[in-house]
């Protein structure tokens, strides 16, 4: 690969060109001989982009604070008593005490943001969270002063010991290894199946601490820092209880005397080293809740059967063999507690007591607990925690069924392209320029060009030359190049280029700029050099666009999520995400073409993305850029937080709202500006190329947080897999009300046409029918139905007679009509697609007025009230305004509803009986 002119300070981070998920922080050494260090482009679990959130260090409760200091050291510290902030501070005060921060030179200012960045990647489970990251940190620091530990080890290795800790289950999705391994997923492919979430831990441990936002490790010589990490792979590998068997073996090795090992006695085994010491340490602290005094033990016990039933209803919804450990069905939580103490754990505390003498008292406390769980049974626990943890916890609720504010909004619209749309805008300088362009291309007369005087010859031959030290490693490139002297080079730009719906049916530049049009690399944005994209630097002229656009597409180096391996990214130039376009697919391209499918897209890119710099800069040269920008700060700098003020300005009592075609950094977006009242929920798998990503916001005041079941695969497969969702369109979750009740959510966007939406729809019926049947379903969605119906485009009125068929019923009650339509917006001519462009003068009445968005809900169960359309942002609509405007960032009205229980929410109707709303 040549080397990139981009400069520096426009590059992304320094590092290894990874071909797909390199597993090992990289140690780089740059122009001065200084160490660096590359965070890692492989991310599971989707991205935990807390880095772009930079969320501030708290300030600090003294009064909690010294009450959590008082404890610190001690087995009686009960962290879930404490709120997380304070939890916080102590962390960083356990780091303190042991004076490693003085004696290594830590930064405190990295070592805060190392434990913010630990604490915002922590998922929101019932028992692997912030608080069991933090309750297992306090205890290692209670254990080792107990035990003496400490006294053993070297300053280096204290440090190593506490940050494995605090990192030990970082990222835990609530479900164990065989559970990953049994469905096959990305993390257990990576990992060859063995130790999957511990060497997932230690992965996303030296992700964070290697981040050029912490550098936590700078300042670390390269002997103290591979021994840092010897130590923390170590010790957080040792929390495999796969391997608690190996363990059991070597202490038990360690404490019979020689004379009672019978004929197994052989040499006596080494003394431990200092490693030993600490695996042993951090086992006994994950497991250490059966240490605690009971009232904490029984809190945590609470805590970890529920999300062991948790991955047992997701087991029994997918079909799977659910866990004997994980059956709520058959199992009781006080006979687990008691099953783990008698035959896994307390033989182990017996062990440990032995090897370590100094923690014989507080390996005592386990006996108390063993007591005092014969004096219980489930239906005690619950009625003696019901007034203080269970309210966190599903389904242990008595209340009224719920009435529930519903919004649905599709944020989409000009996420990539400010020019798309005709919108309302305050400039008239805006309508001239936008007049001028239509008219050049409808009419260019002797105006027009050919395109060999926009992309030279010279152009072609450089192009040519970085598609042959791509390393894509293009064939036919001479078949390409006879295709541009013969097809291409004296096409007039305006009508025998822009207008050819030939080119428009093959894809050959909707195709390409769909995907490099703007680019999320790992929290930053690159954006291809062109007209119809956010890039605002100076294209004054064709000359000064392509220098820029060849570095681009061919030395910028981009880190993409993978589409196939959920979290992975890979590194690379955007000309290489640029995907081949199959005859089988569309007909329109030959399978000649397929074969060179790719470089024709660049070929086509380029030649588009030239012919409209030259026309603007003709038509408008000193006003289409300062235009341009107005539009970016609008609709794409501005327009994740736009979209969240209105929601927190106009929405706030909303009690679950639905978002459709949500860029992938919005969701840290949203986890920043509404994640203090709202959960934010997104599918396993996000899109980050065409970022069209659906999300759930549920209010944490009426579901409960960490009752939530990912079950979005589960309905993508019962929808025919791939056939009509892509990752991102669908998001499903299965949760917990605090009312009691079971709720299904969904958030879908549908194809173009509409076609996807009743396959789905069917297969969450199905869902609901088979796996869910006690769950009340919600589903916000935009359907992309039309006016009229026909074999490729779904009807507004046929949509509705299906699902009315199927039970269901929607916020438009009886006879939805276009009357109450959802989108108005029309396409101008500086967009890929010319065939659906539409002139000024029409845009109010010939572009698209349909009524495309919907909340649905089964009729027995729910009865829709109250339903409004906004596109303002101000709860209020305004019938005839084209929207997207600069203050409303969607061509798509928000959408909400009052959901109030019907009569008889747990029966269907009878046949041929049907409640529609109101009735």
């Amino acid at each position: 690969r040549k080397q990139s002119s981009t400069p520096r300070e426009n590059q992304p981070e320094k590092g290894v060109n990874f071909a797909g998920a390199n597993q090992e922080i990289e140690m780089l050494k740059d122009g001065s001989g200084d160490v660096m260090t590359t965070p890692i482009i492989a991310r599971t679990w989707g991205q935990r982009s807390w880095i772009c959130r930079k969320p501030e260090w708290p300030e600090r409760d003294e009064a909690e604070f010294a009450r959590g200091k008082a404890e610190l050291q001690s087995m009686r510290f009960d962290a879930l008593s404490f709120d997380g902030d304070v939890l916080q501070h102590l962390a960083l005060e356990i780091f303190m005490e042991l004076d490693v921060v003085e004696k290594l030179d830590v930064s405190i200012t990295k070592l805060k943001a190392f434990i913010m960045a630990v604490r915002h990647s922590m998922f929101d489970n019932p028992y692997h969270n912030w608080e069991h990251a933090f309750d297992v940190t306090q205890t290692v620091y209670s254990l080792g002063l107990a035990s003496g530990t400490f006294g053993r080890l070297e300053t280096v290795e204290q440090y190593a010991l506490i940050l494995s800790a605090l990192c030990h289950d970082l990222e835990h999705p609530g479900v164990n290894n065989p559970f990953l391994v049994s469905t096959k997923s990305a993390l257990a492919m990576l990992y060859n199946d063995q130790s999957v979430l511990e060497n997932h831990h230690c992965c996303r441990a030296f992700q964070i601490m290697c981040h050029k936002e912490v550098g936590l490790l700078e300042e670390l010589s390269p002997a103290d820092y591979f021994k840092l990490r010897k130590v923390m792979i170590s010790n957080i590998l040792a929390t495999d209880m796969a391997r608690h068997a190996e363990y059991m073996r070597r202490l038990q090795a360690l404490t019979t005397p020689p004379d009672e090992q019978g004929e197994a006695a052989s040499d006596p085994p080494p003394e431990p080293d200092s490693l030993f010491y600490m695996e042993i340490l951090i086992k006994c602290a994950d497991t250490s809740n059966v240490l605690k005094p009971f009232d904490v033990a029984r809190k945590w016990a609470m805590r970890v059967t529920d999300e062991f039933f948790l991955q047992g209803d997701m087991e029994r919804a997918n079909g799977m063999d659910v866990t004997a450990t994980c059956d709520r069905t058959t199992q009781s939580r006080v006979a687990l507690q008691k099953g783990f103490i008698d035959k896994v754990i307390g033989p182990y505390y017996k062990q440990v007591a032995l090897f370590l003498p100094a923690m014989a008292t507080i390996v005592s406390q386990i006996e108390v607990n063993r007591a005092c769980w014969d004096r219980y049974n489930d239906n005690m626990l619950v009625e003696e925690l019901g007034n203080s943890y269970l309210p966190e916890l599903p389904g242990l609720l008595n209340q009224e069924p719920m009435n529930l504010r519903v919004v649905t909004w599709n944020i989409a619209a000009v996420n990539n392209n400010p020019f798309e749309y005709w919108i309302t805008h305050q400039s008239r300088e805006y309508a001239r320029l936008m007049h001028d362009v239509q008219v050049f291309i409808d009419n260019p007369e002797n105006k027009d060009f050919e395109v060999c005087s926009i992309i030279s010859e010279e152009m072609v031959a450089e192009l040519r030359a970085e598609l042959e030290a791509s390393a894509c490693d293009f064939a036919g490139l001479d078949e390409w190049e006879h295709r541009w002297n013969t097809e291409y080079k004296h096409r007039l730009a305006v009508k025998e280029f822009l207008k050819d719906k030939a080119i428009g049916s093959k894809r050959l530049i909707s195709m390409p700029d769909r995907i490099t049009n703007t680019i999320n690399s790992e929290g930053r944005i690159f954006m291809r050099p062109s007209v119809i994209s956010m890039f605002e630097a100076n294209m004054g002229s064709v000359d000064k666009w392509w220098k820029m656009w060849l570095d681009f597409m061919f030395h910028s180096e981009v880190h993409t999520l993978d589409r196939l391996c959920p979290g992975v990214y890979n590194c690379m130039a955007p000309v290489q995400m640029i995907q081949p376009i199959k005859n089988s697919k569309y007909p329109a391209i030959s399978v000649e073409e397929e074969a060179i499918s790719i470089p024709l897209q660049v070929l086509a890119l380029a030649i588009f993305d030239g012919v409209l710099v030259h026309i603007l800069n003709t038509v408008a040269p000193q006003t289409w850029q300062p235009i341009k920008q107005s539009l970016c700060q609008a609709f794409n700098q501005n327009k994740g937080q736009e979209v969240i003020s209105i929601l927190n300005r106009s929405y706030h009592d909303a009690d679950v709202i639905f978002i459709q075609e949500a860029a992938a950094g919005f969701v840290d977006s949203a986890k920043a500006g509404l994640g203090k009242h709202y959960m934010v929920l997104r599918p396993y798998l996000l899109d980050g190329y065409r970022n069209q990503n659906s999300i759930i916001l549920a209010r944490k005041s009426r579901f409960v947080e960490g009752s939530t079941i990912d079950v979005t695969e589960h309905v993508c497969r019962l929808a025919g897999g791939g056939k009509w969702t892509a990752p991102g369109d669908l998001c499903v979750m299965a949760m917990k009300g605090v009312d009691g009740s079971r709720y299904l959510l969904a958030s879908f966007h549908g194809d173009t046409n509409g076609l996807a939406t009743v396959p789905v729809l069917k297969a969450l019926d199905e869902a609901v029918n088979c796996s869910y049947k006690d769950h009340i379903l919600i589903f916000g969605l935009d359907a992309n139905t039309h006016k009229n119906h026909t074999p490729t485009t779904q009807g507004v009125q046929e949509f509705h007679t299906k699902f009315t068929k199927m039970g269901f019923s929607s916020c438009w009650g009886a006879s939805p009509t276009l009357k109450t339509w959802t989108t108005r917006n029309a396409r101008t001519y500086l967009q890929p697609q010319l065939q659906k462009a539409v002139g000024m003068a029409d845009a109010a009445r010939k572009g698209d007025v349909n009524l495309k968005d919907w909340i649905i809900v089964y009729t027995h169960q729910l009865i829709a009230k109250n339903s409004e359309r906004d596109n303002t942002g101000a709860r209020r609509f305004d019938e005839d305004m084209v929207f997207p405007t600069l203050t409303f960032p969607s061509d798509h009205a928000i959408v909400s509803t009052l959901l109030t229980r019907a009569h008889n929410p747990d029966e269907p109707p009878e046949d041929g009986q049907t409640l529609l709303p109101g009735q």
